[in-house]
């Protein structure tokens, strides 16, 4: 059992009517952990590619070979530095 405010049980069954179409607590916390965990992944690729650029520019050229290797990578999106036109 996970024990919050009052204010705070209000929050999170309030996003689960508003955002996530009538979800539970349980399911709006459990989304909620999930998108975080996607924010932070996200932050971290941003954070290579602004330290490292070479290092990015390396993963890209490798997923890029392995992408060809692949019997169905025509049917795979293309690889791509989405950052190239990224102001910084």
């Amino acid at each position: 059992m996970l024990r919050v405010s009052d204010e705070t049980r209000e929050r999170v069954l309030r996003i689960g009517r508003e955002e996530f179409g009538g979800a539970s607590a349980e399911e709006t916390v459990r989304r909620l952990v999930a998108e975080h965990w996607q924010a932070t992944a996200i932050a971290a690729v941003h954070r290579y590619h602004d330290v490292d650029p070479q290092g990015w520019t390396n993963y890209l050229a490798e997923a890029d070979e392995l992408a060809e290797a692949d019997e169905l990578a025509e049917a795979d999106a293309p690889i791509s530095d989405e950052w190239s036109g990224r102001e910084g």
